[in-house]
C-alpha cells in the first residue's frame, strides 16, 4: 500500500512538472532541453537516494579477533573518525579492540557491515552488536556512550573496563564527555538516597561510587562477577540488591559493611559461600533464591541476627538444613522447591511468624507443625495435602492460611476451621487452578 501511494505521488508530481513546462515553454528546442535536464536531475536524485539508503559503516576488525571490541564515542580530545567516502565510512578497530573517538554516535551511519583486515566478511551470526550501551559517571550528569561487539561468543569485558577508567578521569575533571543526561541514578525514597542501576549490562563501577552517601544500592540484572569493591566502601550502607548477576562468590570485604541489614543475591552463580558472615550483626534479611541450591551454606546460618531468609526456587528436598542457629528467624520462604515433608527440625524455629512453602511435594501437615507456636501466616498451597494433624490447633496466633483441598474431605475442612477459629483459611482446588 505504501509503495502504491509513493508511486502515485511521484506520478502526480511528474505530471504536474510536465504540464507546467509544456504550458510555459513554447520553443520545442528549449522544451526538449528542459525535459532532458529535469529527467537527468530526477535520475541523479534517484541514484543519490538509493546510495544514501545503502550508507554504512565498514567495521574492520583485526584478523581472527575474538572477545569484546567497541567504539567509545564523544570523548573530547580524541581523534575523530574518518570522513564518509562514497556513502561508506571505514572504521578500523585497533589490535586491542578499543577505539576511542571524539565523533558522536549520531554523526555516523546506523548500518554496519563487518570485515577483517584480510578482506574476509564477518559472520553476522558470530558477532553480537550492542548499539545502546551507556555508562553513567554517577557523581555528575556525564555519560559515556559506546557500541560494544562480542565476537566469537567470547564474553570478555576489556572495553567496559576502559570505559570505567575514562569515567574516573571524567569525574576528576581530566577529560570530558560530550554526552550528558538528565536521568538520575541516585534518587530518594522515604528512607533516603539510593543508587539505582538496574539492567544496564555493567561489569565495572567508577571509583567515585565509594564516596556516595546512600543507604541502598540496586545492581540487579548486570554482569558483575563479584560485589564491586566501591559498593563495600560506602559508609552507612544498609541494603545491597545484586541479584541476576553472574556472581560466583561473596566478596570477603562485605564483613566491613557493619550496618548492612539486607543482602539480596538471587539468581547468581554462587555454588558455595566461603566468606565469614558472622560479623554482620545488623544483617536481618538474606535472599538466596533461584540459585539451584540443595543445601544452605554454613556461613549463612552463622549470621547472628538473621530474621528473614528467602530460599525459594531452589532444589531443597527437606528441612535438614534447619538447626538452632536459625532460631531467630521470623520469615522463611521455601516455595518452589522439592520438599516432600515437614520434619521435626521445625522445633528450631520457635520465633517463626511466616512460612511460605507452597509449590512443593508435601502430602501432610504432621504433629511437628505445633512447634511453630508464633506462626501467623502459612502458605502451603500447591502441595498434595492429604492429612492434617489436630496438633495444628496449637498455632493460636495463626491468622492466615492458604492451601489446596483436592484430597481433603468436607470433614477435614470443617475440623480445620474448628481447630483454627481465628484464622482466615483460603482453600483452592488445585485441579481447577491448573486448567
Amino acid at each position: 500500500m505504501f509503495l502504491g501511494v509513493y508511486i502515485l505521488v511521484i506520478a502526480v508530481v511528474v505530471y504536474l512538472i510536465d504540464f507546467i513546462v509544456t504550458r510555459l515553454i513554447k520553443s520545442p528546442k528549449v522544451h526538449r532541453l528542459t525535459q532532458l535536464t529535469l529527467a537527468a536531475s530526477y535520475l541523479l536524485f534517484c541514484f543519490w537516494a538509493y546510495m544514501k539508503q545503502g550508507e554504512h559503516n565498514a567495521m574492520i576488525f583485526p584478523d581472527n579477533y575474538k572477545g569484546q571490541a567497541g567504539i567509545i564515542f564523544g570523548i573530547e580530545g580524541f581523534p575523530p573518525l574518518e570522513k564518509t567516502k562514497f556513502w561508506k565510512k571505514t572504521i578500523n578497530i585497533p589490535d586491542d579492540g578499543i577505539l576511542i573517538t571524539s565523533t558522536k554516535q549520531e554523526e555516523i551511519p546506523n548500518t554496519i557491515r563487518y570485515y577483517f583486515r584480510n578482506g574476509k566478511s564477518g559472520d553476522y551470526n558470530k558477532i553480537h552488536w550492542d548499539p545502546n550501551f551507556e555508562y553513567p559517571c554517577i557523581v555528575n550528569n556525564s555519560v559515556i556512550k559506546a557500541w560494544l561487539f562480542s565476537i566469537g561468543g567470547n564474553s570478555t569485558f576489556q572495553v567496559q573496563k576502559r570505559i570505567s577508567e575514562l569515567a574516573n578521569e571524567i569525574n576528576k575533571g581530566m577529560i570530558k564527555s560530550l554526552y550528558y543526561t538528565n536521568e538520575k541514578v541516585v534518587t530518594d525514597d522515604v528512607n533516603g538516597p539510593y543508587l539505582w542501576l538496574l539492567d544496564r549490562n555493567l561489569r565495572f563501577l567508577p571509583d567515585a561510587v565509594a564516596n556516595l552517601n546512600v543507604y541502598k544500592v540496586v545492581l540487579t540484572g548486570n554482569n558483575f562477577t563479584e560485589i564491586p569493591k566501591q559498593i563495600l566502601s560506602i559508609k552507612n550502607l544498609e541494603d545491597i540488591t545484586i541479584g541476576h548477576n553472574p556472581i560466583t562468590e561473596i566478596t570477603p570485604g562485605i564483613s566491613n559493611v557493619r550496618r548492612l541489614k539486607s543482602l539480596i543475591l538471587n539468581a547468581t552463580k554462587i555454588a558455595g559461600i566461603k566468606t565469614d558472615l558472622s560479623q554482620l550483626d545488623s544483617l536481618e534479611y538474606f535472599d538466596f533464591s533461584s540459585n539451584e541450591a540443595s543445601h544452605l551454606p554454613e556461613q549463612v546460618k552463622n549470621i547472628p541476627n538473621l530474621k528473614w531468609l528467602s530460599l525459594d526456587d531452589n532444589n531443597f528436598k527437606d528441612l535438614s538444613f534447619v538447626d538452632a542457629r536459625l532460631h531467630k528467624l521470623e520469615k522463611l520462604y521455601l516455595y518452589s522447591n522439592r520438599i516432600k515433608r515437614l520434619s521435626p527440625e521445625l522445633h528450631f524455629l520457635p520465633n517463626l511468624k511466616e512460612l511460605l512453602i507452597f509449590d512443593n511435594q508435601i502430602d501432610s501437615i504432621p504433629d511437628c507443625i505445633s512447634y511453630l507456636k508464633n506462626l501467623e501466616k502459612l502458605e502451603i498451597w500447591d502441595n498434595p495435602i492429604k492429612y492434617i494433624s489436630s496438633e495444628i490447633r496449637n498455632l493460636r496466633r495463626l491468622r492466615k492460611m492458604h492451601m489446596d483441598d483436592d484430597y481433603l474431605t468436607p470433614q477435614d475442612k470443617l475440623n480445620l476451621k474448628k481447630w483454627l477459629p481465628n484464622c482466615t483459611i483460603t482453600f483452592q482446588t488445585r485441579a481447577d487452578k491448573l486448567k
